[in-house]
């Protein structure tokens, strides 16, 4: 076998390896072996190498039917992951370890910043963990309400030269570090569907200053140009979420719903819904489209918002986990 098909091999077992020990929390060498169907000098021979990493630690031993067996787990101090939460009105950062555990989270301001600003902000809040024993190995921007990426392109300085960039391009810049970006609405989602679900065929709304349509097939986002909904958009954005008028979001719905194949709607808002709203929106569903069309509504509630941090924080990990050599 050539050098890079053995490469590519021990790469697939030490993510086998990784991922057996993320799904148990604590396994012996040998019920590694059983577990992922690795020859056990493999597991050997890899466990020996991500202990020297640091990625994974010995969490004690216990003895077995008079054998002792020593247990193995995620190094909770291999290093940090830090989530960016970006909204209009605000945004937070939260610190997990390795295992999830929330190590702090701090508003880094209480009203909207720019790209600039922003990435001022993150720096001055992540730079401590350069040097640390446990160092920052990742950071997620999640974009909350109707942010977007694009709203924070930043004049970055390479000592050289200046360029106007995007905020993620600058982190990598600054840092060295993986940084990824997502959708806090995709998360909620998630939450509110169960983490073991996929998000198969739905339309995520989120109502704030501006009306951000999300389209998702066969759990892939879908492309839609920004004006796409314009026009359909436009007119609620003046609404305030007490008073959504059901009848306006049910024609955009309605649009959507003859464009793709929709079976769930979310709609969430930073400022809260009614509960009323989804079965009047239901109603409006009813009257425009064939019974065998309408999808079934959800409100995603303002508790439901609080564990996108964590959700993101467990997709980032596997993310810089499985992305090592």
């Amino acid at each position: 076998m050539q050098k890079r098909g053995l490469r590519d091999v021990k790469r697939r077992n030490r993510h086998v390896i990784i991922q057996s020990v993320l799904d148990s929390g604590l396994l012996s060498r040998v019920e590694i072996a059983q577990k992922t169907g690795l020859a056990p000098s493999t597991v050997s021979t890899l466990v020996a190498e991500l202990l020297e990493q640091g990625l994974l630690t010995e969490g004690g031993s216990q003895v077995t039917a008079g054998r002792s067996r020593t247990e193995l787990m995620l190094n909770p101090n291999y290093g940090c992951i830090a989530v960016v939460e970006v909204g209009r009105s605000g945004v937070g950062v939260s610190l997990f370890d390795m295992a999830l555990e929330l190590l702090e989270h701090s508003t880094l301001s209480a009203s909207y910043l720019s790209g600039n600003e922003l990435l001022d902000a993150i720096i001055k809040a992540a730079s401590p963990f350069r040097t640390e024993s446990r160092p920052l190995v990742g950071i997620g921007l999640l974009f909350q309400e109707d942010m977007r990426e694009n709203d924070f392109r930043v004049m970055y300085s390479t000592g050289f030269a200046s360029a106007s960039i995007t905020l993620k391009e600058a982190l990598i810049s600054e840092f060295r570090i993986p940084v990824f970006e997502d959708y806090a609405q995709i998360y909620t989602v998630k939450d509110a569907l169960g983490e073991r679900k996929q998000v198969n065929n739905s339309a995520q709304i989120t109502l704030g200053e501006r009306v951000v349509v999300a389209v998702t097939q066969q759990d892939q986002p879908v492309p839609i140009r920004s004006d796409f909904f314009e026009s359909g958009t436009r007119c609620l954005e003046d609404l305030v979420p007490e008073d959504a008028d059901a009848e306006k979001l049910g024609i955009l719905v309605a649009l959507l719903c003859s464009l793709f194949l929709i079976q769930n709607v979310f709609l969430s808002c930073g400022d809260g819904l009614r509960e009323q709203l989804g079965s009047r929106l239901q109603e409006q569903l009813r009257k425009r489209l064939p019974p065998e069309r309408v999808p079934e509504v959800h409100l995603l509630m303002r508790r439901q918002t609080e564990r996108c941090a964590v959700l993101y924080a467990r997709r980032l990990r596997s993310d810089i986990l499985f992305n090592r050599g």
